[in-house]
């Protein structure tokens, strides 16, 4: 569970990444609106783009993207097949992008950015050798784009996702080991965001998680409140935010930013169940660290109740067997 947790997470970090500098102001606009979790005025200002070519892939790559990011905060499934429809054009649009100049680096970082992405929902739909695969199969597009502009930052940064996995893969499948190093991770991440500024959010996310897998909390904090300052109340970073307290044993902040999380989740989507049972075991958790056995199970009880729903909410029975566990150790029925 969770490798295919961290890999979701991660990859869709780095693939929402793609077009934050792109040239066009409505695409800018829409890229920010995503970030901001305002979807429907993203679609809407996506809609109004009058394309060239070189820029279809771009837009095309967006438009994944942005059903991707509303399903993972929304927790709705339905929107997968929208994806895998919308990815499916991006790649074509990319392929006819090479089709007509093979040398573009933009389109070859582009249809790697568009399987990054599938990879992640594979990860999240819990497909997990599938989206093993689809991971390794990109970086020859990285490659590709690198071979053609050494510069190129969303290869980089894509590049730097594939290399943080090779090097740490061992931590969610044990038993498995692949070449990588971390930090070549690190030094492609950090590259890409210092050539383009508008790869900035993603690239924080990304370092964010990078940081908190490998302890480093501080590091991970100022990442977080990096996107929190120009994003506020942004669900993604403060999720990671509560992670990383969590991991640092600071029980207190976590409670803090599960009833922030709580509260917008509710009012963003209120029947996001997955999202709201993610969110409680975090704050069990935090109880638990806390001491406070009663508090845990009551946000545990919450989880449990939800049993009914356990075919049709993503994970949700993953967390039920979670929260009766924490029940069980803390010697409650």
């Amino acid at each position: 569970m969770r490798f295919a947790r961290a890999l979701a997470l991660a990859v869709a970090l780095a693939a929402a990444a793609v077009a934050a500098h792109a040239p066009d102001s409505l695409l800018a606009a829409a890229i920010r609106a995503g970030y901001d979790q305002d979807y429907r005025a993203s679609g809407e200002l996506l809609g109004r783009i009058n394309c060239p070519d070189n820029l279809e892939p771009v837009v095309a790559f967006w438009r994944a993207a942005l059903v991707q990011l509303e399903l993972y905060d929304s927790g709705n499934p339905l929107l997968a097949d929208s994806f895998y429809t919308l990815s499916d054009r991006a790649v074509a649009a990319c392929e006819r992008r090479i089709a007509d100049a093979p040398k573009d680096p933009a389109a070859h970082a582009l249809l790697g950015m568009t399987q990054l992405n599938r990879a992640g929902l594979q990860s999240w739909q819990k497909r997990r050798l599938d989206a093993l695969r689809t991971l390794l199969g990109v970086e020859r597009h990285f490659r590709r784009a690198l071979e053609l502009d050494s510069t190129q930052a969303d290869a980089r940064l894509g590049l730097g996702t594939t290399e943080y996995f090779r090097a740490t893969i061992d931590r969610y499948l044990l038993g498995l080991k692949l070449f990588g190093s971390r930090a070549r991770a690190y030094r492609l991440v950090e590259d890409a965001v210092a050539a383009d500024p508008g790869l900035a959010d993603a690239g924080d996310l990304l370092l964010a998680y990078m940081r908190k897998e490998d302890g480093d909390y501080r590091e991970a904090t100022t990442h977080c409140a990096n996107v929190l300052e120009r994003h506020p109340g942004n669900r993604t970073a403060l999720r990671m935010l509560r992670d990383v307290r969590r991991e640092a044993g600071e029980f207190r902040a976590v409670l803090e930013l599960g009833k922030e999380i709580e509260t917008s989740i509710g009012a963003a989507f209120p029947q996001n169940r997955y999202g709201l049972a993610e969110n409680r075991l975090a704050m069990a958790k935090a109880w638990r660290g806390s001491g406070r056995t009663d508090s845990l199970v009551a946000c545990c009880d919450r989880i449990i109740a939800w049993e009914q729903y356990r075919d049709s909410v993503p994970w949700l029975p993953d967390y039920i067997v979670e929260a009766r566990a924490m029940k069980k150790k803390a010697g409650a029925r």
